[in-house]
C-alpha cells in the first residue's frame, strides 16, 4: 500500500500538526526558557486541553511540561503511529477488526485508573499516566490510519459499479 497524492495532501499536514503539537507540549524545558510555571506560551497552547499539574508532568531542564503524562502519551503515541501510517497500513485486514475494541479497552482503562485513584484505591503514577494515555493515542491514531487507508484499495474506475 502506498500513499496516493490525494491522500499525501492530508497526510503531511497531519504529520506536521501531530509532531508540532508533541513539541509544543515538552513546554518551555525543551526549549531552555525559564517561566514561571503556566505562564509561557507553550502552556498557553493547551490551557483548555490539559489541567497542567505541574506534579502530574514530568520535566525537561527543570521546567514542567506543558501538558500532563497522560496527555504527553496521548499526543506522542498519536504522532507516532502517524510518523508510521504507511507501514500500518499494510496490515489493516488484522486491525480493521480490532481497532474499534482497542479504542474502548483504553477508554475504560483510563477512567477506571482516574476513578480509582480518585477514591484512593491506589495511586497512579507519571509513568502510568503516559503509558495508559499512550494506549489511548496509540488507538486513535490506528483508527485514523484505518479511515485514510481504507480508500487507497478503491480505485476511481471501480466507483459505481
Amino acid at each position: 500500500m502506498e500513499v496516493k497524492a490525494q491522500q499525501l495532501k492530508l497526510y503531511i499536514p497531519l504529520l506536521i500538526t501531530s509532531v508540532s503539537l508533541l513539541i509544543i507540549g515538552l513546554g518551555p524545558g525543551l526549549f531552555n526558557q525559564t517561566t514561571l510555571t503556566g505562564y509561557s506560551w507553550q502552556h498557553k497552547v493547551f490551557n483548555l486541553l490539559c489541567h497542567q499539574d505541574p506534579y502530574r508532568s514530568f520535566a525537561i531542564n527543570g521546567e514542567p511540561m506543558a501538558i500532563c503524562a497522560r496527555c504527553l502519551g496521548i499526543y506522542g503515541s498519536f504522532a507516532f503511529v502517524v510518523l508510521l501510517m504507511q507501514l500500518i497500513g499494510r496490515f489493516l485486514t488484522v486491525i480493521n477488526r480490532l481497532v474499534v475494541k482497542l479504542i474502548m479497552i483504553t477508554i475504560v482503562l483510563n477512567l477506571v485508573d482516574v476513578f480509582f485513584n480518585g477514591i484512593g484505591i491506589w495511586t497512579n503514577t507519571l509513568h502510568s499516566r503516559f503509558l495508559l494515555g499512550a494506549f489511548f493515542g496509540g488507538s486513535l491514531a490506528l483508527i485514523l490510519t484505518n479511515e485514510f487507508f481504507k480508500q487507497i484499495g478503491n480505485s476511481e474506475e471501480s466507483y459505481g459499479t
